[in-house]
């Protein structure tokens, strides 16, 4: 048995039968402390301290575990942060989504072939004042294309954008749209003062009369249709409720620009 000094704690080899079990007094060679060794109390704190051991082991084998535990899994905050995190991921995937499909939504409607402007200028080449008043009016990024609205039934969209390319300031610009079928032959024609456009949510939803109101609303007009200076540009949009099926090309014209001057005269 190994015994301990409890002052100097020198270990010593004592073999077990040179020990009283009701207590053997001991010196130490070392320190020289005298002291009485009882080998029952010492075979109990042997056995506390095989206890505490395990005691300890399965204390650190939970702890290990709980670690590990924590680090695969989230906890119910985590979880719900990464839930909230998944669901705005997700909100800005089908926006993403449905701005692509917008965007290309000309693309993928049925198209209709888009007349020269040269083959427009012709056609009022007649009235030859007002080619001059509108001729530095040029239409550019100009779209068609067909969408369904849940109260109207089919609409025809044909937008784009006027720029200025007089060296004056212009304003007031009237656009006018014509459909004809494939023998050239004119089927039907709007005209529409430049300002406003619409959302492609406001065209599948909104109603006629509404949308019509907002296309000619004087406040788009009057914000983005005035004193329009060299260079500068203002969007249209032109449309036609259910058009016939036999519509097959459009053109599009300017048919008014006026000086700032002209409109206070």
């Amino acid at each position: 048995m190994i015994i301990s000094c409890p002052k100097c704690n020198t270990k010593y080899r004592v073999k077990d039968e040179l020990l009283n079990p009701d207590g053997t007094k001991l010196k130490c060679s070392r320190c020289k402390h005298i002291f009485t060794f009882y080998p029952e109390k010492e075979n109990e704190k042997e056995i506390d301290r095989e206890a505490k051991k395990s005691i300890d082991k399965e204390k650190q084998i939970k702890t290990e575990e709980k670690i590990k535990l924590s680090l695969e899994e989230p906890t119910i905050d985590e979880k719900s942060s990464k839930k909230i995190r998944n669901i705005i991921i997700g909100v800005v995937v089908v926006i993403l989504i449905s701005g692509i499909i917008g965007y290309f939504y000309p693309t993928i409607s049925k198209k209709i072939p888009f007349l020269s402007h040269k083959k427009e200028l012709k056609q009022i080449s007649h009235n030859a004042t007002k080619v001059e008043a509108v001729k530095n009016i040029d239409l550019e990024d100009i779209k068609q294309y067909f969408v369904d609205n849940e109260k109207i039934g089919k609409i025809l969209v044909i937008e784009g954008r006027a720029v200025n390319k007089f060296e004056k300031p212009k304003e007031l610009i009237k656009v006018k749209a014509t459909l004809y079928d494939s023998n050239g032959k004119q089927i039907a024609q709007k005209t529409i003062l430049c300002g406003n456009k619409l959302s492609l949510f406001q065209l599948q939803s909104w109603t006629k009369d509404h949308l019509e109101k907002e296309l000619n609303s004087k406040v788009g007009v009057l914000m983005k249709n005035t004193n329009l200076q060299p260079g500068a540009g203002v969007d249209f949009m032109v449309l036609f409720y259910n058009p016939p099926e036999n519509v097959s090309e459009y053109g599009l014209e300017v048919v008014q620009a006026l000086d700032v001057e002209e409109k206070n005269k």
